[in-house]
């Protein structure tokens, strides 16, 4: 009997194994298993063999009641004039998606012929990920072999291939399991889905990056802000001392994911990061930086590089208009002690963020600052209005008049106009420029005296009227 009952257990133990990796689950391409987003789907039966017509009037074509984690999806497709591929689908704003560039077929030096990109909050991101596209060897007319080996977080594609086409080493959708589906122009046959990962591990490979000091890993956020999308920029568009911020980490890569964090935009958005860079001495430091589309970046108040990436333009950064830390190289000349690096982030679609690497570490230290400027203190409306008033400046005949707001002190002059914010109860800094004003008072409390200071030496001394 004990042979016979370890060779039922063996039996029984295969067999689960055998259902749970090797077993091809019931998705045939019958109306029954599937639905559309638009029009009605076509199948027929030619010679024995089950099709399922993709056309772009019937939209998104989704399996019904059919839940994919991990697996392999297999399928052959024949008249390929577009094609993607859906899984792990959440709904139409979060799936997995692949999708093919036909315009490529036929090229074997083609490095974009086709492409994985998730969708995230509304958002395909196929402009932050180029390197999740390649070359690939398929035609628009004959038959194509497709096959996903997805595991957790990675998947391999092969297109018309016993190797692996591509590697995707992370895959970036924020669902690990979902709905699978269609769309484009092509006919859908010999469809296969099974659980076998085919021995594929289900961790990401490393972060390439992550042993390198140089990159930015954590940065200072701002709200978004939507802006015009004809405007390039607007000094009315800087931070305030009402901006909001977050302190956010980024992803691999060093990416700074805005469409993870704020989703889609209808039309044009503007994020602002922010880092405090403490400099043992003088010295000038080089930052790679990756954005899309728009950048204009202030280092110590003052705008020192404004640039765009547009893919499809002229004004297209290397690889192509898409996201990467080579896309700009940026001299940063620092001053000894603390400085103050705003960077602005405006996009119109297809996925925005930043990453940035320095040349080097050597002689700084490189931190988020989510604050307005950490000089500042706050002083109340009635303390800021005690500054107001008409100042005689020596040898001018027009004034300089001080006024107030709700943070600060606005100066108009011949000879200044700008605004100062507190760092104590009498002095005030401006952040465009290395001034600071200083206010001295009477003993009944009342100013008396401004004094315009730079280098810790007053440089004008002018009497309150």
């Amino acid at each position: 009997m004990k042979p016979l009952l370890l060779f039922f257990i063996s039996f029984l133990l295969c067999n689960h194994l055998y259902a749970q990796n090797g077993e091809y689950r019931n998705l045939t391409l019958e109306a029954e298993n599937w639905e559309s987003t638009s029009g009605d789907i076509e199948f027929r039966n030619e010679n024995g063999i089950q099709k399922m017509m993709l056309t772009p009037g019937v939209g998104k074509v989704i399996a019904k009641d059919f839940e994919f984690t991990d697996g392999t999806v297999e399928f052959t497709t024949r008249d390929t004039k577009a094609l993607s591929f859906f899984f792990r689908m959440e709904n139409k704003d979060e799936n997995e998606y692949f999708y093919l560039r036909p315009a490529r077929a036929g090229n074997p030096n083609a490095t974009d012929a086709f492409q994985y990109a998730p969708y995230i909050k509304g958002v395909l991101m196929w402009n932050t990920y180029p390197q999740f596209q390649s070359n690939a060897n398929y035609t628009t007319d004959g038959e194509n072999d497709f096959k996903f080996v997805i595991s957790g977080s990675r998947m391999l594609i092969y297109i018309n291939s016993d190797t692996p086409t591509l590697e995707v080493d992370h895959l970036e959708g924020n669902f690990d399991s979902g709905r699978i589906g269609f769309e484009g122009e092509a006919e859908i046959m010999n469809l296969k889905v099974s659980n076998d990962v085919e021995g594929l591990s289900s961790i990401s490979s490393p972060d390439p990056t992550a042993y390198d000091p140089r990159y930015i890993r954590e940065w200072a956020v701002s709200e978004a802000i939507d802006i015009p999308g004809k405007i390039d920029f607007s000094y009315e568009y800087l931070p305030s001392p009402e901006t909001q911020w977050t302190v956010e980490k980024t992803e691999r890569r060093g990416f700074l994911n805005l469409s993870r964090m704020f989703g889609n935009v209808e039309g044009k958005r503007l994020n602002w990061l922010k880092l405090k860079i403490e400099s043992d001495e003088d010295q000038t430091k080089t930052l790679d930086l990756g954005y899309l589309t728009e950048v204009w970046i202030f280092l110590n108040g003052q705008m020192t590089f404004l640039d765009k990436n547009l893919e499809g333009r002229l004004m297209a950064k290397t690889p192509d208009g898409r996201l990467s830390v080579d896309n700009s190289s940026v001299p940063l000349v620092l001053k000894k002690g603390n400085n103050e690096l705003i960077i602005g982030i405006a996009n119109t679609a297809w996925g925005t963020g930043a990453m940035a690497r320095f040349d080097n570490m050597n002689g700084i230290r490189v931190m988020p600052d989510p604050t307005f400027d950490s000089r500042m203190i706050k002083l109340s409306k009635e303390s800021l209005s005690t500054f107001e008033g008409n100042y005689a400046i020596p040898g001018f005949d027009e004034d300089l008049v001080v006024n107030s707001d709700e943070y600060s002190i606005i100066i108009k002059s011949p000879v200044f106009n700008g605004t100062a914010y507190p760092k104590s109860d009498s002095r005030f800094f401006v952040r465009e420029m290395e001034l600071d004003i200083q206010f001295s008072f009477e003993p009944d409390g009342k100013v008396s005296v401004l004094d315009f200071i730079v280098d810790e030496a007053s440089v004008l001394k002018v009497d309150k009227k």
